[in-house]
């Protein structure tokens, strides 16, 4: 009797199953014309940053290929991790969509400061530009070079004080300044802000001696005006017109640098027919006039790649990244967490 039982309960839980499996299938196929209303667009950073900027006007320009506007949403927190929560667990219906970015996607789960531990309820869909990561002090600093920063820092532990957006561990600039402190032997105070613009403030105050940063406009306009002053370049890319100034690629070589990407992710489990409207859309987008404008003016590198293309880089960001993350843990645990 008790075997039969059993049987039949298991037979009701295969049925159950498969029914609310349909169910969910069938409220996807409702919306065959995809999209049929707006998209909410979850942006990882608070307002004004470059992640929003560059975010928004890619947002804007896929609006007008894909015939609904993406209703953009700051969420910031967490080194971008409160976002990328938001879409995983939203239904996979196309109508939740965010900006992907390193911080959030291969930073935080891989060093252990996110709730999720690897990339499975994310679904990249497309990249549509790159950061120029670069390390500004204030103009009258006494470094000149990133080499009198480093001789500095060296004899005087820990009192550079580096600004960082979010968490050390968490975000795509702490683990830059981990990696300085591991190649070059010093101790640095990172100390954490909620957004670039209470950095950069700190910055110019003197709060902080040196912003690790992107080129937002703002950043972009006191270097110009020759209040504050570039280092080094944490990515191959540079600031036009400041080209002499060193990067991770003459400093440390490749491995070195940080995968660099800005793109735009759902939750896992999009329909094909809602991926295939988004890709064209996408790929659309990129060639906007007023969005390759508005990079221009930030100083953004307009990069596309397709969803195989970014998937695949991704993926080998994410290897790597596991790879120098775990070394620095080991290297960290070892000297006391200092």
């Amino acid at each position: 009797m008790f075997k039969r039982i059993k049987a039949i309960l298991v037979i009701i839980s295969i049925l159950v199953s498969f029914l609310l499996f349909q169910n969910i299938d069938l409220a996807i196929a409702k919306d065959p014309d995809y999209p049929t209303k707006p998209i909410t667009f979850y942006i990882s950073f608070g307002a004004g940053g470059s992640t929003d900027l560059a975010s928004r006007a890619f947002a804007e320009a896929a609006a007008k290929h894909i015939g609904q506007p993406f209703v953009c949403i700051n969420k910031p927190g967490a080194g971008g991790t409160l976002a990328a929560m938001a879409i995983m667990s939203a239904k996979p219906d196309g109508y939740t969509l965010g900006p992907v970015s390193t911080g959030a996607s291969l930073v935080a789960p891989l060093s252990g400061t996110a709730p999720y531990k690897d990339l499975t309820g994310i679904e990249v869909i497309v990249n549509f530009g790159k950061y120029i990561y670069l390390l500004v002090v204030r103009d009258d600093s006494p470094w000149k070079t990133w080499k009198d920063f480093i001789e500095w820092a060296r004899m005087n532990p820990r009192a550079a004080k580096v600004g960082i957006v979010g968490a050390k561990t968490a975000s795509a600039v702490g683990f830059i300044t981990r990696q300085i402190e591991d190649r070059e032997d010093v101790e640095l105070t990172g100390i954490s802000l909620k957004s670039s613009a209470e950095v950069l403030q700190a910055t110019l105050g003197g709060h902080i001696t040196l912003f690790n940063s992107t080129t937002d406009p703002s950043v972009v306009e006191y270097i110009k005006e020759g209040k504050l002053r570039i280092l080094y370049y944490a990515s191959p890319e540079k600031l036009p017109g400041y080209e002499n100034i060193s990067c991770c690629l003459d400093l440390y070589g490749d491995e070195f640098c940080i995968p660099n990407f800005l793109g735009v992710m759902g939750p896992r489990g999009l329909p094909d027919y809602v991926l295939k409207k988004l890709d064209d859309a996408f790929a659309k987008a990129v060639k906007d006039p007023d969005f390759i404008s508005l990079m221009k003016r930030m100083y953004m590198p307009v990069v596309y790649m397709n969803r195989d293309q970014m998937n695949n880089y991704v993926e080998e960001g994410f290897t790597r990244m596991g790879r120098i993350i775990k070394y620095l843990e080991s290297k960290e645990k070892a000297k006391g967490g200092k």
